[in-house]
């Protein structure tokens, strides 16, 4: 077998990314960032608030927390309604006793199927941010452009309908992305994403229409994963938070520049009776440290683009 010419030709073998959405940089060497108050973590609640519809298809890949039996998978759909009608609000309670802001991950389809859950985080002051259309819509290559682009708009209609121009951020569901997916949602009016879990801090990520600022988005701190994909106790995830917020925190006191503290919480997970309690305790944890500024997605990202050169 003979390879093609072009085979051995790739645009972006350089020093650096093998891409042009944002150069190559090391964190000792980012520019300082201040966050109000001279607080040193900024800490950010993002709560995954996504809709699971019972007909979610199994390829190209099972959403996290997705259908795994066949149609109709009650068992597992109404533990992820459980969360978005009960978990929810145990989580809200919680924040909102320890003046915690939050930025709910909403599917555009929440909108319609949860109107009293809408009505509820506005309420609670919580930032509306979009998490694609539902769970069962994945972006990847197999996605046809106009077909994405579609689901984008549908799912910012449905969530700006509700919310109007606070809708700003994009999440896309499961972390799925295809090559076109910053370009269509840059497109759409959104400012901010956290798709790319590659950094502790926003940086500025190119698109075809215009710069998104990337924010920081751990699955590796995510309850999800930690507790429902690998069986880990609730106390392990809550040591794990706590252990991250003394290093970030360290770091921050170290260098004079602020960092950003992730929370990925998930309502039919950390929502549970028997983990709310330790949800709660790791937030007093965490504030008791001091030097903490609770903030929004968006709040953190406009922060941090007002000090870029």
């Amino acid at each position: 077998m003979t390879l093609p010419p072009d085979y051995v030709e790739y645009p972006h073998r350089k020093r650096g990314m093998d891409h042009d959405r944002y150069p190559y940089r090391i964190l000792p060497r980012a520019a300082p960032v201040a966050w109000p108050g001279g607080a040193r973590v900024a800490l950010w609640v993002a709560v995954h608030a996504g809709h699971f519809p019972m007909d979610m298809p199994l390829k190209p890949f099972i959403a996290p927390g997705g259908m795994e039996r066949p149609y109709p998978s009650y068992w597992d759909f109404t533990q992820r309604d459980y969360g978005n009608r009960i978990g929810i609000y145990r989580l809200m309670k919680a924040m909102q006793a320890r003046g915690v802001k939050g930025t709910a991950l909403l599917s555009g389809a929440a909108a319609r199927e949860y109107p009293v859950m809408m009505d509820d985080i506005a309420a609670a002051g919580w930032e509306p941010a979009c998490a694609g259309l539902d769970m069962g819509h994945l972006h990847h290559g197999g996605v046809a452009e106009a077909d994405e682009r579609a689901w984008i708009a549908e799912a910012a209609h449905l969530l700006r309908g509700r919310f109007g121009d606070a809708v700003t951020g994009w999440h896309s569901p499961a972390h799925s992305e295809s090559a076109h997916t910053p370009d269509l949602v840059a497109g759409a009016g959104f400012t901010w994403t956290s798709g790319w879990g590659n950094d502790d801090m926003p940086y500025a990520f190119a698109t075809s229409a215009g710069t998104l600022t990337a924010m920081p988005l751990s699955q590796d701190l995510a309850d999800q994963r930690m507790l429902f994909q690998q069986n880990m106790a609730t106390e392990e995830f809550t040591t794990a938070i706590l252990a991250a917020h003394a290093t970030l925190d360290a770091e921050a006191q170290a260098t004079g520049s602020g960092r950003i503290l992730t929370v990925p919480v998930t309502p039919w997970v950390m929502g549970q009776p028997h983990r709310i309690r330790a949800f709660g305790a790791m937030l007093d944890g965490i504030l008791a440290r001091g030097g903490v500024w609770s903030a929004t997605g968006a709040e953190i990202a406009a922060t941090w683009r007002a000090q870029q050169p």
